[in-house]
């Protein structure tokens, strides 16, 4: 076995700095990692609107709040439909992550504002049957969710490829006219 030769005195300060900016480049990019995803985890707070009080003045107001609700089951449904038919893009996948945090935090500021999560006061039990249908709807969402993302784990790039040819079969189709 060779014996290793000893390291030049003269280049220790050098070693010691190389080493120093090592550690440092380490511990910043290690930081931003957790910064990252400690903001990725971060929920955002949600507005409580209103003074307190749980009842909601008329019955207009618990239609508009039941209106509120229906639009956005129908949103959902709509985009997840969607889906399918509109794969044209570099990530049409993304769409949908970009759609779905937003469209909660929607749902989160109509249950702020009709008091969904309220037992007390009047129209109770309205605002009950609404609150499970917002929970209803939740897990739907969360259903659609995990399917978009498992199809863009395991399927992402067929569909991608079937839009592709879609699109140079239609301007081949184009081009011959």
């Amino acid at each position: 076995m060779r014996a290793v030769p000893p390291r030049d005195p003269r280049y220790r300060p050098y070693r010691i700095a190389v080493w120093i900016l090592y550690f440092t480049a380490i511990a910043v990019l290690v930081g931003l990692f957790v910064t990252s995803i400690a903001r990725n985890l971060a929920s955002h707070p949600r507005r409580r609107e209103g003074t307190g009080d749980s009842a909601l003045p008329t019955r207009a107001s618990l239609r508009v709040c039941m209106d509120d609700l229906d639009a956005l089951y129908r949103e959902q449904n709509e985009r997840a439909w969607a889906l399918g038919s509109r794969f044209e893009g570099r990530n049409p996948l993304a769409a949908w992550s970009d759609w779905a945090p937003r469209w909660e935090e929607r749902v989160d500021d109509v249950a702020d504002r009709c008091a969904l999560d309220s037992t007390a006061g009047e129209w109770a039990p309205e605002r009950a049957d609404m609150a499970a249908a917002r929970d209803a709807m939740l897990a739907l969402h969360r259903a659609y969710t995990a399917q978009v993302n498992r199809f863009a784990e395991e399927h992402a790039d067929l569909a991608r490829a079937a839009a592709e040819a879609m699109v140079h079969a239609r301007e081949a189709a184009e081009r011959s006219r």
